[in-house]
């Protein structure tokens, strides 16, 4: 079994995925963050808010809506945040990670372009339709060399460390219109 490691992420950031309005449609956004420098950890310091609506059961995260604020963290912090894997949600739940989204995270492990070798995923399960008895959790996922993927249990920051401080902190509104 491969070494697993340790999820350091933002508690502002969590928040924002547990305040995510019902849709029924997927929506989803980049995990920006960066490895410790021993690589025991990662550190989740933002998430691009959602930019377009997908389907009631996928969503294809581009980097339309994204790229912008992914320069605009590589730049605050001066390089130090980078891309580090995706977030979406599941209307109506469960936090597991779809065929779709192994599939996702294969893709994020294996192209170069994407220079995520250990890809992480959260995924937000909020409800679907008003009265919806969904209870609202997130779940992350990497994807190991091996090819093996595994549950991170969270270690909650409140305060984001000293390369992401500068970052804003980017609106999302809970009323959102998607294109």
């Amino acid at each position: 079994m491969a070494d697993v490691p340790r999820l350091l992420l933002a508690r502002a950031f969590l928040e924002r995925l547990h305040e995510l309005p019902r849709r029924p449609w997927e929506v989803g956004g980049w995990l920006l963050g960066y490895w410790t420098e021993d690589r025991a950890a990662i550190v989740v310091t933002h998430g691009t808010p959602p930019a377009v609506r997908g389907t009631a059961f996928g969503i294809m995260i581009r980097g339309k809506g994204h790229r912008r604020r992914f320069d605009e963290a590589w730049a605050c912090s001066n390089g130090h945040v980078t891309f580090i894997g995706d977030w979406h949600t599941h209307p109506g739940g469960p936090t597991v990670p779809s065929q779709q989204d192994q599939r996702a995270m294969r893709q994020l492990a294996e192209d170069a372009d994407y220079g995520t070798p250990i890809p992480v995923i959260a995924i937000a399960a909020c409800p679907r339709w008003k009265g919806s008895t969904t209870q609202r959790d997130v779940a992350f996922y990497s994807r190991a060399p091996d090819r093996t993927i595994h549950r991170l249990g969270p270690e909650i920051i409140d305060e984001l460390p000293e390369p992401a401080q500068a970052i804003p902190r980017w609106p999302w509104p809970s009323a959102v219109r998607y294109s």
